[in-house]
C-alpha cells in the first residue's frame, strides 16, 4: 500500500454557490415582506416558480465576467418609480454583499434607512431621493467607499451630516436637498475629489461655508440655502464650477472685481436674497459671454449697473 504522501481539499463549489443564492433569495424575500402597497402588481414575478434573477427590477452578476463563486448574485436593485408604499427599507438588504445599485426612488418608504447597508463594500449608486424616510443619515454608510452617487434629496431626514463624509472618495453626486438637516458642512467634505456636484438646498444648515470647499477641483454644481459669512474666496478660484447657487442665504461682504473671470467656466450665478454690499464687478460683463443666468437682486449692492450688463440683459 502506498504511503499518502499530499492531500489535496477541494472545496465544494456548488454548495457555496447554492449558500450564495439562498442568502440572496431570502433578503430579497424579506425586502418584499415590509411592502404592503404594490399598485403595479411588480412583485407579481417575485415568486417561487421563477428564480430571484429574474425578477422585476433585479440584475444579476454573469458567468461570462465573473467566476463561478460570484454566479447569480444580485448586483443591482432598481425599482424606481414603482409606488412601492407601505413599509420602511429592510435591512435585511445589507446581507446583498454583491449588491453594487441601489435605487428606490420615487416610492413611499418610511422609517430608519437601515445602518446595515454601510457592509456593501461595493456599493456605488444609492438612490433613496423621493420617499418618506425619517431619522438621521446612519454613519455606516460612509463605509461604503465605492459610492459614487449618493442621492437622498426629498425625505424628511434629520440630524447632522456624518463628519466621516470625507471618506467616499469616489463619491461623485452627493445630494441631501430637501430634508430637515441641521448644524454645519463639515470640513471633511474637502476629502472628496472627485465630487462634481454639492445639492444642500431646503435644509437648515447653517454657518459658514468651509474653505475646505476650494479643494473640490472638479465640482461642477454648488448649491445651499441658510448659510452666513462670506463666500469662501477659493470658491473663485474653482476654474470647474458651472454653477453657483446660494439663493436665500445670510451671506455678506462684497464680490471681488475678478468674480467673472475666476472661474472662468461659469454659467450660472444665482445669489439674490442676500447681504452682499459693494459695487456689481465690472468684469461680469468680460464673462457674459459665457453666463447664462445671473441673479443678484435684494441684496446691499451700491452704484450703477455697469451698462454692458444692462445692454445683455434686455
Amino acid at each position: 500500500m502506498q504511503p499518502i504522501t499530499s492531500l489535496f481539499l477541494v472545496p465544494n463549489t456548488s454548495s457555496s454557490l447554492e449558500l450564495g443564492n439562498k442568502t440572496d433569495h431570502l433578503a430579497l424575500l424579506k425586502f418584499k415582506e415590509s411592502i404592503t402597497n404594490d399598485p403595479y402588481g411588480i412583485f407579481k414575478s417575485w415568486n417561487s416558480s421563477t428564480h430571484f434573477c429574474k425578477w422585476h427590477g433585479i440584475t444579476c452578476s454573469n458567468s461570462s465576467s465573473h467566476s463561478p463563486m460570484q454566479q447569480q448574485r444580485v448586483i443591482e436593485l432598481n425599482l424606481s418609480g414603482c409606488h412601492l408604499n407601505g413599509g420602511s427599507i429592510s435591512p435585511q438588504l445589507g446581507n446583498l454583499s454583491f449588491l453594487r445599485s441601489i435605487n428606490l426612488k420615487n416610492n413611499g418608504f418610511h422609517g430608519d434607512i437601515p445602518r446595515e447597508l454601510g457592509r456593501l463594500s461595493s456599493l456605488r449608486i444609492l438612490h433613496f431621493n423621493n420617499n418618506s424616510l425619517s431619522g438621521e443619515i446612519p454613519v455606516n454608510l460612509t463605509s461604503c467607499s465605492k459610492l459614487i452617487g449618493l442621492d437622498l434629496s426629498w425625505n424628511n431626514l434629520i440630524g447632522k451630516i456624518p463628519s466621516q463624509i470625507g471618506s467616499l472618495w469616489s463619491l461623485k453626486q452627493f445630494s441631501f436637498e430637501s430634508n430637515s438637516l441641521k448644524g454645519q458642512i463639515p470640513p471633511s467634505i474637502g476629502n472628496l475629489s472627485s465630487l462634481t456636484d454639492l445639492w444642500l438646498i431646503y435644509n437648515h444648515l447653517e454657518g459658514n461655508i468651509p474653505k475646505e470647499i476650494g479643494r473640490l477641483k472638479n465640482l461642477k454644481n454648488l448649491s445651499a440655502n441658510n448659510f452666513s459669512g462670506e463666500l469662501p474666496s477659493s470658491l473663485y478660484n474653482m476654474s470647474s464650477l458651472n454653477q453657483i447657487d446660494v439663493l436665500n442665504n445670510h451671506f455678506n461682504g462684497s464680490l471681488p472685481p475678478n468674480m467673472f473671470h475666476h472661474p472662468p467656466n461659469l454659467k450660472t450665478f444665482i445669489a439674490g436674497m442676500n447681504h452682499f454690499s459693494g459695487t456689481i464687478p465690472n468684469s461680469v460683463t468680460n464673462g457674459s459671454f459665457l453666463l447664462q443666468v445671473l441673479e443678484i437682486g435684494h441684496n446691499h449692492f451700491v452704484g450703477q449697473v455697469p451698462i454692458q450688463l444692462r445692454i445683455w440683459s434686455s
